[in-house]
């Protein structure tokens, strides 16, 4: 199976949020994500872009402010949570 390569960047100079975007290996733009500061459990979006109108991923902490975290992935399309590779 190929090596599949992403880039994640995220945006330096924000306030109360980080905002990241994902690249595939040709730098075209597959994804874009917002956290909040400050939030007690993390809830993760992934969107096709900033417009956050076409949301694809959704990555959900199972527990409240824990280092080593469990996360539940969902497809936002079907609703329905990932499971492994």
């Amino acid at each position: 199976m190929p090596e599949i390569q992403y880039t994640i960047r995220r945006k330096v100079f924000t306030f109360l949020s980080q905002k990241f975007h994902v690249y595939d290996a040709n730098q075209k733009l597959l994804g874009f994500s917002e956290q909040k500061a400050f939030k007690l459990k993390e809830d993760i979006r992934v969107y096709t872009d900033e417009t956050k109108t076409d949301e694809r991923v959704v990555i959900k902490a199972r527990s409240i402010i824990d280092f080593g975290a469990a996360y539940d992935v969902y497809d936002s399309k079907q609703g329905q949570q990932k499971v492994g590779p």
